[in-house]
């Protein structure tokens, strides 16, 4: 596959605007902490997919598609596809854990930005025989892509309840896609114009427990690398499709957003400013999980608690009023136990593996776990803070730490994370190659290289 590169021709739209500096990432200008923090991204990404891909979604999105024979990798699997069926077996399983890395909220960040600016990446990199540096330049223009359009984003996108990684995916993808492609300026700004008009997803499926939230991270990485094709095809696309009067602003905000947001210097890359999951759970439990696992006395019996109080604020990354985490008990599916405040402290009081995803899925129903749930009243603080009261008969305990840096591990230890799952997944000695091969990504002539080994057959 060989795409031609587009020069540009002056309309100065916001997407225009945005797409210069992507092209810019796409021909190396980047710094070096952006590369290293991309490289981090693929570990965690990379461990995700791996050690993801048994889960209820990722299976089906695998069934769906499985038959289509093609030359791009799914992870974990000896099998290829297509580069777009890759793309979404891959967004879907990266993201059916809940593991996946973070934004601070909202569309902030892109939300969930691994889940599908990698897929498309990986994609990319593989349909184009790409070297490791393009599939790493990819990957550092995607969440750029995401950070900026989602700081730009009008609050009213959120307030209408579209979900965010179903809007943010396809920028992300498409711009991902785009570098890695090397489309130039031109074609990057009709590749996020057509990406506007692909933007979707509800919440409804997140507050049910089913299986549409999946889908939101591998239909944005498959629309993404189609987006590129288009825009490389020569699409005739809106000048203004992202602050027009029509535009996605407009249209899915009902004002205009931030629009300096674009295009404003910056200190940091967006790659270098998500955050990364440690538990199986939604992003505004994870605080709270650090928390009672890190802080609550060693010889707490949970069958002593009268009663739990957790305070937390209603909106931002703790947030309560997300959708399905304020849910009551019982509990249906692994997804509605996963968002739950509830059930999710419940399972961290009671010792469980919350840091598992196959725990929720065999536990979601768990009565013991249920019936503690049930204790666990949420209050709203008004100060930001979060805290966890545990009421025994004889005393009151009260976890208020601050555990903000949960969400902010160390690259090292998101390396020793990817070492320790993906080694016992698939064996050590191919869990130190493939982290080898991510740490001199920018150094391989050829991505397949990482791909390749990315490729593997199951163990048993």
């Amino acid at each position: 596959m060989t795409m031609i590169r587009d020069e540009p021709a002056s309309t100065g739209g916001l997407s225009e605007k945005l797409a210069i500096g992507l092209d810019a990432i796409a021909q190396g200008d980047h710094s070096p902490e952006a590369a290293a923090s991309a490289k981090t991204r693929l570990l965690h990404a990379v461990r995700v997919a791996l050690t993801s891909r048994d889960l209820p979604a990722a299976e089906l999105a695998w069934n769906a598609t499985g038959t289509n024979s093609g030359n791009c990798v799914v992870i974990g699997r000896a099998e290829r596809l297509s580069g777009p069926d890759a793309a979404f077996v891959n967004g879907v399983t990266s993201h059916s854990s809940l593991k996946e890395d973070c934004g601070p909220g909202g569309l902030r960040e892109g939300s969930h930005p691994g889940t599908y600016v990698i897929p498309a990446a990986l994609a990319a990199a593989d349909m184009a025989n790409s070297s490791g540096s393009a599939l790493l330049r990819g990957v550092i223009a995607g969440y750029e892509a995401v950070g900026r359009i989602g700081a730009a984003s009008p609050p009213g996108i959120g307030l209408r309840r579209f979900r965010p990684v179903g809007v943010m995916g396809p920028f992300g993808a498409a711009a991902a896609a785009a570098a890695v492609w090397n489309l130039g300026p031109a074609a990057t700004s009709r590749t996020l114009a057509i990406a506007a008009n692909m933007a979707a997803g509800t919440n409804q499926g997140i507050y049910e427990g089913t299986m549409e939230p999946y889908f939101h991270a591998g239909v944005s990485a498959r629309n993404g690398i189609l987006a590129a094709q288009l825009a490389a095809a020569g699409a005739v696309t809106s000048h203004q499709s992202l602050e027009g009067e029509f535009g996605f602003f407009e249209t899915y905000g009902g004002e205009q957003g931030a629009t300096d947001e674009v295009t404003v210097e910056r200190d940091e890359y967006a790659v270098s400013r998500v955050g990364t999951k440690r538990f199986a759970a939604c992003m505004q439990n994870q605080q709270t999980l650090a928390l009672i696992i890190d802080t609550a006395p060693a010889d707490l019996n949970v069958g002593d608690i009268v009663g739990v109080t957790i305070r937390r604020p209603a909106t931002g990354t703790n947030g309560l009023g997300s959708p399905g985490v304020s849910r009551i008990p019982p509990y249906s599916n692994m997804l509605q136990a996963q968002m739950s405040a509830r059930f999710t402290a419940a399972a961290a009081l009671a010792g469980a593996p919350v840091e598992d995803p196959t725990y929720f899925r065999n536990s979601y129903a768990d009565s013991a776990i249920t019936a503690l749930a049930r204790k666990i009243t949420l209050d709203n603080s008004t100060d930001g803070s979060v805290a966890v009261e545990i009421k025994l008969p004889d005393r009151v305990i009260v976890l208020d730490s601050d555990m903000s840096s949960t969400l902010f591990p160390s690259a090292e230890e998101i390396r020793d994370r990817f070492l320790r799952d993906v080694g016992a997944s698939e064996g050590f000695a191919h869990a130190g190659k493939l982290a080898a091969l991510i740490d001199d990504l920018d150094q391989l002539t050829l991505a397949t290289q990482l791909t390749d080994a990315l490729c593997m057959p199951r163990v048993p």
